[in-house]
């Protein structure tokens, strides 16, 4: 895979920094048969966790920092429910990924929100004992709530205290700017052009500025309303400014209707 075709996650810079960090010391992890640390990440779900599973993925594989030699998956994602049944399945789902090798070594994402409600019950020592020794191999994303409970927080500690080489990094929350380019990703994804770019990414971050939009979900949502106010009567659908100000400052006529009731 050529680095230019690796697509960076927009937003969640911290995460993206320590990724670039550790390729661009790549040499040093295949030279010496180095592990890269395995991260605890709080990140709602829907806001870019299988983003940047794929992000590390593409990463580690283009500059070598992993192998990618245990199995035909390069990433697995899981997600626990907190039932001693379905863990120990998801468990046995990556032993049986390894195809080439006796483990699985390549990356693995996990949502453990759900066994923070279960840690002084079965499941949880075997959550524990399983993760220590998949993680002697693999290269994991943990992943929780972006304000994490306190049985969260510690379900945290307890991983860092179990868990060699892994390093807690937290999420900063989306600028005005990333609202924008989410904004504008989605629209170019579906094949929308938007004309006068610098008119419109004006008003879509006048938008950011004063909407509720805070996440990627929030984003993604404004943005497919956007798509009923295209103009798809050429070859190429055209996001115009006038429709994108009219369809704002019907929102904002809405929005004082409903303050007024």
């Amino acid at each position: 895979m050529n680095a230019i075709q690796i697509q960076k996650p927009i937003g969640l810079g911290p995460v993206c920094t320590e990724i670039e960090k550790v390729c661009k010391n790549a040499y040093r992890y295949k030279r010496c048969g180095l592990k890269p640390d395995h991260l605890l990440i709080p990140l709602d779900a829907g806001e870019g966790r299988t983003t940047l599973v794929e992000y590390l993925t593409d990463m580690y594989k283009e500059h070598g920092v992993l192998s990618f030699a245990s199995g035909l998956d390069d990433y697995i994602e899981i997600s626990f429910d907190g039932t001693l049944h379905q863990l120990k399945q998801a468990f046995s789902a990556i032993d049986s990924a390894a195809v080439y090798e006796n483990e699985y070594a390549n990356v693995i994402g996990m949502d453990i929100t759900n066994l923070s409600l279960h840690m002084n019950e079965t499941q949880f020592g075997e959550f524990m004992s399983n993760c220590k020794r998949i993680c002697e191999n693999a290269c994991v994303l943990f992943f929780v709530h972006s304000e994490p409970t306190k049985n969260e927080e510690r379900l945290m500690e307890k991983l860092c205290e179990t868990i060699d080489h892994i390093k807690w990094i937290r999420v900063k929350p989306y600028t005005e700017e990333e609202i924008c380019r989410l904004m504008e990703k989605r629209m170019e994804e579906c094949g929308i052009e938007l004309e006068n770019h610098a008119a419109v990414h004006a008003v879509f971050l006048e938008m950011a500025r004063r909407f509720p939009i805070a996440t990627v979900s929030d984003a993604l949502a404004v943005a497919d309303e956007l798509i009923h106010v295209t103009d798809f009567s050429g070859l190429t659908p055209v996001l115009r400014e006038y429709s994108l100000t009219a369809w704002m400052k019907a929102w904002y006529g809405e929005k004082e209707r409903r303050e007024v009731k």
